[in-house]
């Protein structure tokens, strides 16, 4: 039989029992990876409910007394745990299971009452204790280093966001600038108008007044010629502010998609740091067992 390697697909026996725990989530994605880490399969998983075995990883059948569904024994670490919701570590010689082992279960506690709803736990051959040091050490660490990558990841989100918000609120009020502009030249089309009217009224009184009145008509058709100038300009204005106001409308909608994507994102990372601290808080605990034993 050849030697396993880390590609092998380890496969995890259950029975379909959910916990209400954040942490048994994350475990049951940690198991299979760490059990993978011990290509000589000398690490075995399993995980009880508060009266039987309800997971198990155990390549080289390691963990012989623990069968998803099976209750756990009376007197046994799962039992020991339940009753006084407190870690154990305990050593099997062996003249018990052929080789000898070290056995550490932790409590598994329901998020929203706090109390012990289950147990995971952990058996390791004692020929393999250094390598299970080494490797929570380095699980350890590389959690911290996702962590804090992770931790910058949110705070870029965070930064976006805010600029987004920023950028949403400066086209907002380039917005009221140009309707501002719409309105000024709704005034300017009303002075040309009534300019016009003027220029008109004093063409018609400088023709009544006959040669005398040559010089004012053409002060008269000037006053016109700018006037219509002035509408003309202005409709120029309006249509180039319309095209403005469009482009407005098309940046904020995107503004609006880019905020909220930020949002999401910033969230997303915040959750995904809250699981990552989670682990390694179970790392540093697993760490902990590891130097125990």
């Amino acid at each position: 039989m050849s030697k396993p390697t880390i590609n092998d697909v380890l496969r995890m026996e259950e029975i379909g029992v959910e916990l209400n725990s954040k942490v048994y989530k994350h475990l049951l994605k940690f198991a299979p990876i760490m059990s993978a880490l011990f290509t000589d399969r000398s690490v075995g998983f399993y995980a009880t409910d508060h009266e039987k075995f309800i997971m198990k990883i155990d390549p080289d059948n390691k963990v012989e007394f623990a069968h998803p569904g099976v209750r756990f024994a009376k007197g046994g670490p799962a039992d020991y745990i339940m009753e006084t919701g407190n870690h154990i570590a305990v050593e099997l010689g062996a003249e018990v299971y052929g080789v000898p082992l070290r056995v550490a279960t932790m409590p598994i506690f329901d998020d929203d009452s706090g109390e012990a709803i289950g147990t995971f736990g952990i058996v390791i051959t004692r020929d393999h204790v250094e390598n299970m040091i080494k490797i929570s050490e380095s699980f350890t660490n590389g959690l911290t280093e996702i962590s804090s990558a992770v931790e910058q990841t949110a705070a870029s989100a965070n930064n976006i966001n805010e600029s987004e918000q920023q950028l949403n609120a400066d086209i907002e009020e380039i917005g009221a600038t140009s309707t501002e502009i719409v309105q000024i030249l709704d005034a300017i089309k009303t002075i040309a108008d009534q300019t016009n009217m003027l220029g008109l009224n004093a063409a018609i009184e400088a023709a009544r007044a006959g040669d005398a009145g040559k010089g004012f008509g053409v002060v008269a058709e000037e006053i016109r010629k700018l006037s219509d100038s002035s509408k003309q300009t202005a409709e120029q204005i309006r249509a180039l502010t319309r095209i403005i106001n469009e482009k407005i409308t098309t940046a904020r909608n995107n503004s609006i998609t880019t905020v909220k994507a930020s949002e999401e994102q910033a969230a997303a990372s915040q959750e995904v740091s809250a699981g990552i601290e989670e682990l390694l808080a179970l790392a540093q605990q697993l760490q902990g067992v590891a130097n125990s034993m």
